[in-house]
């Protein structure tokens, strides 16, 4: 939380509180059964928060206003009393500030707030999405838990007196990068990738696209191709990706979780290295499987896929 809004309001219980209740209450839009959403996208949606009866987001943007008001005034007036000698804090807020020349006489907090959270649900959302389905594709496929393991022990050598490993160690988790990869490229989202049309358009063919629609990428089309994707594409192989030149974090025209071109995600690495830290400690401490003892599935919300409800047996590794 610190890198968004300062280590200092990071501390505080409210705050934590409210980026976690964010998440959960902004979920419950996404599952909304989306019965107009291929002639009219988000219609139900916009007819809750335009109507006033139901907006997630109100109570949770009043909670931070309330703790960035001050850092916004202080920031500000430091660096107008300091000039370049002012130690400038190392956050989203500030960047935020910074690039819309915010000044005391023009601060809109409500803005300020949004874009905060816009980059928490981007940030959050999407990775502890990622711990869980790369938590529950290890738990239904026990076989592949002793070769991770083995790896990550070989890894933890190079970990410090107090247990934390190094930045670099990451780079020596082949196996458990190649398995986050697959859990990735299997999330099992229907659409993705939504680009809006600027103008109307038509291709060769005839088909078009009228003006202010939104166009989604079908993305079985890319994830269950052979050509594209190599033998049995439809099916789980954790490690299919070790000698592809093809860590998690990298952009192909065969896995487009993260986007592609100049406008990827540019938190893909970071989110990478917080699954891995994740499975990591988890894969060296316990031992897991599936309550039913079965493969679990995504559970699927109209055309988004979140991780399976099912239970997970977590037993502690004996010593």
């Amino acid at each position: 939380i610190f890198l968004l809004v300062n280590i200092e309001e990071s501390k505080h219980d409210e705050v934590i509180t409210t980026f976690a209740g964010f998440i959960s209450d902004l979920l419950t839009f996404q599952k909304i059964p989306p019965l107009l959403n291929f002639y009219y996208p988000g219609y139900l949606n916009r007819i809750l928060v335009s109507s006033g009866l139901y907006n997630p987001a109100i109570k949770h943007r009043n909670i931070l206003i309330k703790y960035i008001k001050n850092q916004v005034c202080n920031r500000l007036q430091g660096k107008a009393k300091y000039g370049d000698s002012w130690k400038r804090p190392d956050d989203l807020l500030q960047d935020i500030i910074e690039q819309e020349n915010i000044d005391l006489n023009n601060v809109n907090y409500a803005s300020l707030a949004d874009k905060i959270f816009a980059f928490l649900f981007a940030s959050i959302h999407t990775t502890s999405t990622g711990c869980a389905n790369a938590l529950m594709d290890l738990a239904s496929r026990p076989q592949y838990m002793q070769e991770l393991y083995e790896e990550q022990l070989e890894v933890h050598k190079e970990a410090d007196e107090n247990g934390v490993l190094p930045f670099k160690a990451l780079d020596n988790m082949k196996k458990l990068d190649s398995f986050i990869r697959e859990t990735l490229r299997l999330t099992g989202h229907i659409l993705a990738l939504d680009h809006s049309v600027l103008k109307d358009y038509t291709f060769s063919n005839g088909l078009q696209l009228p003006k202010n629609h939104t166009v989604k990428i079908y993305v079985d089309d890319i994830y269950q191709d052979e050509l594209l994707q190599g033998p049995n594409p439809k099916s789980f192989e954790p490690f299919r990706h070790i000698d592809k030149n093809a860590p998690a974090s990298k952009i192909s025209k065969n896995f487009v979780l993260f986007g592609a071109g100049k406008h990827a995600c540019p938190g893909r690495h970071f989110a990478i290295s917080e699954i891995k830290f994740f499975m990591h400690n988890i894969i060296l401490k316990y031992n897991i499987r599936t309550e039913s003892g079965k493969i679990e599935g995504r559970k699927l919300y109209g055309p988004t896929a979140y991780p399976s409800p099912s239970g997970i047996i977590i037993e502690k590794r004996k010593a």
